[in-house]
């Protein structure tokens, strides 16, 4: 798997925690599950957002033809990391935090379309396939870096 691919599939899983999300507006209240798939969102953007910014990012940013995509990224990483802000005060049954999910959504929608329209195929052009498989190895040790330090945090 390369580096795109991974990518690629964090963008599905997000999207899958927000679909999930957007059916808790429920009448009969928080349901824990509910705050769950919160939590594994904003940890999925958090890590995702970080494998981009530490790993993925400062390559593209080498080349002029992806310099201002990037910049751009960073922006709509920006106002991602505002909404989940927001979202950590607020229960998911609340109206209030199903319309800052609507705009969280609308946001990574927007991020999804140009990273897989417009970045990630710059990337294969530019980096070639070993470049991204040695991102993709970089980006699963951080991956599993977090999955080890969560499985400590659950076991104290």
């Amino acid at each position: 798997m390369n580096a795109i691919e991974l990518l690629k599939e964090d963008h599905q899983e997000v999207m899958r925690f927000i679909e999930e999300l957007e059916g808790a507006d429920d009448e009969a209240g928080t349901d824990p599950t509910d705050t769950e798939t919160y939590n594994k969102l904003a940890q999925a953007l958090k890590l995702h957002t970080r494998m981009e910014e530490e790993v993925f990012y400062p390559v593209m940013e080498g080349f002029s033809e992806t310099r201002e995509m990037i910049r751009e990224a960073y922006k709509e990483h920006d106002q991602v990391d505002h909404l989940l802000a927001q979202l950590s005060t607020m229960a998911p049954n609340e109206e209030e935090f199903q319309d800052v999910l609507a705009e969280l959504r609308d946001s990574i929608e927007h991020h999804v379309e140009e990273e897989e329209g417009e970045l990630f195929p710059k990337a294969e052009e530019l980096c070639g396939q070993e470049r991204l498989n040695e991102m993709a190895r970089q980006m699963e040790k951080m991956k599993n870096s977090r999955t080890v330090a969560a499985t400590m945090r659950q076991r104290k």
